[in-house]
């Protein structure tokens, strides 16, 4: 990997960073972050970044692509809610993985589609 695909990979990293802060703050209506809750982050968003990634390269194949995807979220719901939830105010903390993940998610795609139009770089592409 060269220096401009490095610099691409921490861009899509700290871009993924902010939007899952996001969510996780519209969810518990918390805009704090310790230090501890920021590596939380930055453990969720390159887990997110290289799953993501991982489908992209391997899902070939249009049959398999809508499976590997749909596993990919269930993983990304699992890694947020033993990860990230557990230092947020919330009643029920599988509906809160599951909502965050899914505003996450969202934004993720609305922005790599944006990316995509503007400058012909996507995410499963950088890595």
């Amino acid at each position: 990997m060269d220096a401009v695909g490095l610099a691409l990979l921490l861009i899509a990293v700290m871009v993924v960073l902010l939007v899952f802060y996001a969510s996780a703050a519209v969810v518990a209506q918390d805009w704090s972050a310790s230090p501890e809750y920021l590596l939380r982050l930055l453990v969720v968003s390159l887990v997110f970044v290289f799953v993501v990634s991982a489908v992209g390269n391997i899902s070939g194949d249009q049959v398999f692509s809508d499976m590997l995807l749909l596993l990919s979220f269930v993983v990304l719901v699992v890694v947020v809610r033993f990860v990230l939830v557990d230092e947020l105010a919330v009643s029920d903390d599988w509906l809160a993985s599951i909502i965050v993940s899914l505003i996450g998610v969202t934004l993720i795609f609305m922005i790599d589609a944006l990316v995509d139009a503007l400058f012909d770089l996507s995410i499963p592409s950088i890595v």
